[in-house]
């Protein structure tokens, strides 16, 4: 069932519209767009492309690939899997004015072809069966409080060797989560588990856990990185295209506490790779 006041947590009125007015505003053309030229927006989470390109490498993916992207965002992940692989990817996403932004910005850079969104909840895909090769995590799950019926209904979409992919927000133990961040305004949003009982629950679901890496300490190192990053005086021509249009008018402490979380061990992140 969808969740209202998630849904205002994520939803920003004329999205599309706006991200058009900023990309304009800084100079680049809409109709010539590179995928790197909306990086900064649309690969939103922790270490952003760098992160994407990480999983993908882990993924082992083919142009006879298709992958599920599971709260696909503004579909940058997306995007960069088809790019780099030449693979199928279809986006789920609830907010459905995220995933008009991202039909909207796969069309301009040439890529409908390949990748396509669709507006649901992935506690019930409306998709048949065996109907695909990889399920792809990121940043997804701290919203979704029935973890178990998620993992069970991806275990049922993928085919037999299929593998799920995460590279997720996890609990720490350092005590309850600073708010707001990135993914929640309040607690009844925010549904952690340590990276012990999310594996566990999708092992439960029928997944062979073949990898599994802590990524806290380099999350971190990104965003000393992100904060000691010297500021233009003065962005050219407009407001640059940023994830302070996704994230709303409280971006900047929902950043800083998105930092704060993690060096005081309130949040950890985890990569992991799942085999059906």
């Amino acid at each position: 069932m969808t969740d209202i006041s998630l849904l205002d947590h994520y939803d920003q009125p004329d999205l599309a519209t706006r991200i058009l007015a900023a990309l304009r505003g800084q100079g680049l053309d809409p109709d010539r767009l590179t995928l790197d030229d909306l990086a900064l927006l649309d690969e939103f989470h922790i270490r952003g492309a760098d992160a994407t390109r990480e999983l993908a490498a882990l993924a082992d993916l083919s142009p006879a690939s298709h992958v599920l992207d599971l709260g696909a965002g503004l579909g940058g992940p997306a995007r960069r899997l088809a790019d780099l692989s030449g693979c199928r990817v279809t986006g789920l996403e609830l907010v459905p004015g995220f995933c008009g932004a991202a039909t909207l910005l796969t069309g301009l850079v040439g890529l409908s072809d390949r990748v396509a969104f669709h507006v649901g909840d992935m506690a019930e895909l409306p998709f048949p069966a065996g109907s695909f090769d990889r399920a792809w995590f990121q940043h997804t799950l701290a919203n979704v409080a029935d973890k178990a019926g998620v993992a069970a209904e991806v275990r049922r979409v993928l085919r037999p060797g299929g593998k799920v992919l995460l590279y997720e927000v996890c609990r720490g133990p350092g005590g309850p989560v600073h708010l707001p961040v990135p993914w929640a305004s309040a607690p009844a949003h925010s549904h952690l588990l340590t990276p012990d009982e999310l594996l566990g629950v999708f092992a439960a679901a029928g997944f062979t856990i073949t990898r599994r890496d802590d990524s806290t300490a380099a999350a971190v190192a990104w965003l000393d990185g992100v904060a000691a990053a010297p500021r233009p005086d003065a962005p050219p021509r407009g407001p640059r295209p940023h994830l302070g249009l996704v994230m709303g008018p409280d971006a900047g402490l929902k950043s800083r506490n998105l930092g704060r979380n993690l060096r005081e061990g309130r949040i950890t992140v985890l990569t992991a790779v799942g085999e059906a």
